[in-house]
């Protein structure tokens, strides 16, 4: 059977245009969800972008303290070097005159004393390689005892010591007599480079 249909034409006309203007409506709302869904979608990955980077920026900064502290270790270091350096300079030729004293008191012979004693040093250079050792000072004594024999074993006493060398006599005499007669003697010895800091265990300088 044919269909008839008998609705004017401008009713079908205003009917299929709201059927499209419906069609338009849903066309447009499914763009725009698709497009809120879009921005969703951008915004958590915006987010994740955001977290990362900040956790990169946390990482530098801690980086960057960390880079700093090893930079203040190196400074320190290198002042310590530094100093270390400075102090070798300083110290290299010093002599220890508390183990000079110390090595005397205990070359000295017991009826043996002193009544002047002088050091004096002459070299502040050490000799080149190749060259025979040079003294690096003087020490100059004056004393007293009873025999020439007790300065003479005095004297052997000051050639035993490793910071002196060639010890000799410039004066031995005696005065007085019987009980009361004394021996005054003049005697010196050279300083070698055993006397150095350098050169005596447990002298070495440190810096913290």
């Amino acid at each position: 059977m044919r269909e008839i249909n008998l609705l004017p034409s401008h009713i079908a006309e205003r009917r299929r245009a709201r059927e499209i203007t419906m069609l338009i409506g849903a066309g447009g709302l499914a763009v725009l969800a698709l497009l809120v869904v879009v921005f969703l979608v951008q915004a958590a990955r915006l987010s994740g972008e955001r977290g990362r980077l900040d956790d990169a920026k946390r990482r530098n900064d801690s980086l960057r303290s960390r880079v700093a502290q090893l930079e203040a270790f190196a400074q320190r270091q290198q002042t310590l070097q530094t100093k270390r350096g400075l102090l070798t300079s300083l110290t290299q030729n010093e002599v220890r005159w508390s183990v000079i004293l110390n090595d005397v008191s205990m070359a000295i012979p017991s009826d043996v004393w002193l009544t002047s004693f002088t050091g004096s040093l002459q070299q502040t250079a050490a000799p080149q390689v190749g060259t025979s050792a040079l003294p690096i000072g003087t020490l100059s004594f004056s004393g007293m005892t009873f025999t020439h024999l007790d300065v003479a074993k005095w004297l052997a006493r000051l050639g035993d010591v490793p910071e002196f060398s060639f010890p000799y006599l410039t004066l031995s005499a005696k005065s007085g007599a019987g009980t009361s007669a004394l021996v005054n003697f003049n005697s010196t010895a050279n300083l070698s480079d055993a006397a150095l800091r350098r050169n005596q265990p447990g002298g070495e300088r440190n810096i913290s």
